[in-house]
């Protein structure tokens, strides 16, 4: 990838909201959570159910190319199959830009380690994720290299 592709992809990531849908895993309420913030609520949520890592994950848009609606919820749903294979929890999110001009269906997986997070986001060619550990700041990392944000 160039690099200004990959400056433009990390800009993008950058201006994102990382919407957590309403759970009682994440307090019964939305979380809107962005790259380099803290989420007091959310950690304190986490930490009642015993959870001190997640990540946010899809499966859309593999290598950051957009694909046909029905593409994205057949692969979305291999990533919803494979994470309960595994024995974890996946609750609705949704990545929207801050322009509102695209966003993709999600997953947040409570318990999940960057490790994982990593791995999951390689195997369906996922540019980067989003991941963090209770009372640390959301991570944008990316799945080909080593860039960290």
């Amino acid at each position: 990838m160039s690099d200004v592709r990959r400056t433009a992809l990390h800009a993008a990531f950058q201006a994102t909201g990382y919407v957590v849908r309403a759970h009682p895993l994440v307090g019964d309420r939305k979380h809107v959570l962005r790259v380099g913030a803290e989420h007091p609520a959310l950690d304190a949520a986490l930490t009642a159910r015993g959870f001190a890592t997640w990540a946010f994950l899809t499966a859309w848009n593999p290598h950051a190319h957009p694909r046909p609606p029905r593409t994205n919820a057949r692969l979305q749903q291999r990533l919803l199959a494979l994470i309960e294979a595994e024995g974890r929890v996946a609750l609705s999110a949704v990545g929207v830009a801050d322009d509102r001009r695209w966003f993709e269906e999600s997953l947040f997986v409570p318990g999940l380690s960057r490790d994982e997070a990593l791995r999951i986001g390689g195997l369906f060619d996922q540019e980067a994720v989003l991941w963090g550990a209770v009372s640390g700041v959301a991570e944008l990392v990316m799945c080909s290299g080593s860039v960290r944000t």
